[in-house]
């Protein structure tokens, strides 16, 4: 019996063999990956309306930020076991509000113009 060939389909690329099966990365190529991973993990910023321990809202106008108002909260979820706010209560005309996670804010559009209430500490 002869000999078979197993012939490997190879690709040259700027004076470089890849195989196209592929081949096991090195442990420095894996750290590399996975650190590259948890930066962009990390770099992410979250803007979750959380609700405070306390249950007390207080949002601030963006048109008018030199006083804080208190906002009674209509609906809540729970997300990895914290109470997330869904909507307030507008100040102005008490129509529900939405949070918008482009104004990283709850606004209200049902008078005169778009109203951004941005939350703030209590303190």
């Amino acid at each position: 019996m002869g000999k078979e060939v197993i012939k490997q389909s190879i690709i040259h690329s700027s004076s470089r063999l890849v195989k196209t099966m592929g081949r096991r990365q090195t442990m420095m190529e894996k750290y590399k990956q996975q650190m590259k991973a948890y930066r962009k993990k990390r770099g992410k910023i979250d803007s979750t309306p959380f609700l405070p321990s306390d249950g007390i809202v207080y949002v601030m106008n963006s048109l008018n930020p030199d006083k804080k108002i208190k906002a009674d909260v209509l609906k809540t979820r729970i997300k990895n076991h914290r109470e997330v706010i869904e909507s307030l209560a507008c100040p102005e005309c008490s129509n529900a509000m939405s949070w918008d996670s482009k104004w990283e804010a709850f606004t209200c559009e049902k008078h005169g113009k778009k109203s951004i209430y941005e939350i703030v500490p209590a303190k």
